[in-house]
């Protein structure tokens, strides 16, 4: 198991890659974001690790201080398209792999891009997984 040291501590890694992160580093990084103001993605970029997994430490650490974590207002809306309803003057892509248009939502600061052919069932893993990067 290969070892690299961050911030004084050491980040193990499993022997199927992945890095075993010491419950003390965790609450280091929530220390820095909560006391210091250091952004996620900063914290991240020094760990080397992905800003959403920083941030599913934060949100672990604001729960177990018993913070409410709370979204104003609906968190999720339902979204549908009715290619019918698309006005003729809206421009298209150019067909990819069959598709011949294409659409464009906005989550967060995420933009998802898939053809308006996609499976419902499929555009609805799209959509959970770019929830969870947020």
């Amino acid at each position: 198991m290969a070892e690299r040291e961050v911030w004084g501590f050491k980040i193990g890694t499993s022997p199927s890659g992945k890095r075993i992160w010491p419950n003390a580093l965790k609450r280091e990084a929530t220390r820095r974001l909560r006391e210091d103001g250091v952004s996620p993605g900063e914290v991240a970029a020094e760990l080397g690790a992905h800003e959403c997994l920083v941030r599913k430490w934060w949100v672990a650490d604001r729960r177990e201080r018993g913070e409410k974590i709370s979204v104003e207002g609906s968190a999720f809306t339902q979204v549908s398209v009715d290619q019918r309803a698309v006005p003729a003057a809206l421009p298209t892509t150019a067909p990819v792999n069959g598709s011949t248009c294409s659409a464009h939502l906005y989550v967060g600061g995420i933009c998802l891009q898939f053809p308006l052919s996609i499976d419902e069932a499929d555009l609805l893993k799209l959509i959970r997984v770019a929830g969870q990067c947020q």
